[in-house]
C-alpha cells in the first residue's frame, strides 16, 4: 500500500518536520520553512528530520501512524520529497 503526498512549492514553501521522541514515539508538524526552528521543536525530541513534502491533515496522521507502528523508517524520511512541486508516494 502507498499514500501520495504533494511535495511542496517554491513559491509557499511548506515543509513537515518529523521528531523521535525519547519515549520512541514519533510526532509531526507541517508548517513554513521559514518557521523550522533551528533546534528541537518538541522539549522531549531526541531526533527529528525536515521533509519537504506538504500533507493534508489525513495523510500527516497516516505518516506519523506509519512511523509510530514501525511500517516507515524514520531514517527512510528524507528519500521523499522536494521543493519543486510533484508528488511524492510513500510506501505505507
Amino acid at each position: 500500500m502507498s499514500t501520495t503526498v504533494a511535495n511542496t512549492k517554491p513559491d509557499s514553501p511548506v515543509v513537515t518536520l518529523v521528531g523521535k521522541l525519547r519515549d520512541g514515539a514519533y510526532v509531526a508538524e507541517a508548517m513554513e520553512e521559514t518557521s523550522v526552528p533551528y533546534g528541537y521543536y518538541w522539549d522531549n525530541a531526541i531526533d527529528q528530520v525536515m521533509v519537504y513534502i506538504d500533507p493534508n491533515d489525513a495523510q500527516l496522521k497516516e505518516v506519523v501512524a506509519a512511523l509510530n507502528d514501525g511500517r516507515l523508517p524514520f531514517s527512510s524520511l528524507q528519500e521523499y520529497g522536494s521543493s519543486n512541486g510533484g508528488i511524492s508516494t510513500l510506501p505505507i
